[in-house]
């Protein structure tokens, strides 16, 4: 996790800090239709199949321990966004939750935490890339991943990759349960939130563009028109 966080953060500086006004633009236009098309058909032909077609033979007991399990693999990287942040006590919640959850909560079946007064700390990679002072680029649909911007997709890339060869020094089992658990089924979750639009009449891509537009705008703030250079104002 913490090679997600170091390798992102260091290519996304290297292609510099995008304007927040370019977030307002969507120049990918063309190509991020064509991907929301693609994960739609991903939604609905295979995602939503298997949530209804295998979900109900899933036991509660089996389904809710699974959801705790990957619930908290996630605390790692809760402890990170809160760091970035500057949550100091957000990040030791988070990690007093995975040392308690993974241990008395046997590897992280039973939130025992929660019990015990600790509650969970949720942050979101976007807005801990904001605070490090990265400005969020231009909107950006991927293959089965989903809304974006184009410094968060260097990010978090760079990242998983960064995550997976790290942890396949401990165990290749390990790293490919984080890859499969967290990040797949991460973004096959995120995914199905494009069957919640409303489809009566709107365009379900520019629906969704505009809401991932409003969550990064409640995170890093409004993006702002780019200011000239004092050279060019000069010349006006």
């Amino acid at each position: 996790m913490a090679a997600r966080l170091a390798v992102g953060l260091v290519m996304a500086l290297a292609m510099g800090c995008a304007p927040a006004a370019a977030f307002a633009a969507d120049p990918l236009e063309s190509f991020n239709r064509a991907m929301f098309a693609v994960n739609k058909g991903l939604v609905d032909w295979v995602i939503d199949s298997a949530v209804v077609h295998i979900g109900p033979w899933v036991p509660a007991p089996v389904s809710a321990g699974l959801s705790n399990a990957y619930a908290n693999l996630t605390e790692i990287e809760m402890v990170l966004d809160n760091g970035l942040q500057g949550k100091a006590g957000g990040a030791a919640a988070s990690a007093a939750r995975f040392g308690i959850n993974s241990t008395l909560g046997v590897g992280g079946l039973f939130d025992v935490a929660t019990r015990l007064g600790l509650e969970r700390r949720e942050e979101n990679f976007g807005t801990s890339l904001c605070k490090t002072g990265l400005a969020p680029g231009s909107y950006l649909v991927l293959p089965f991943v989903g809304p974006t911007n184009t410094v968060a997709a260097v990010a978090l890339t760079a990242g998983i990759a960064a995550e997976v060869y790290a942890l396949s020094f401990i165990s290749t089992t390990l790293a490919a349960v984080d890859f499969v658990v967290i990040d797949l089924g991460g973004s096959a979750s995120a995914l199905r939130h494009a069957k919640a639009i409303p489809a009566a009449g709107e365009d379900l891509y520019a629906v969704q563009r505009d809401e991932y537009r409003q969550y990064i705008e409640k995170g890093c703030g409004p993006a702002r028109p780019a200011q000239a250079h004092p050279a060019i104002k000069a010349e006006l």
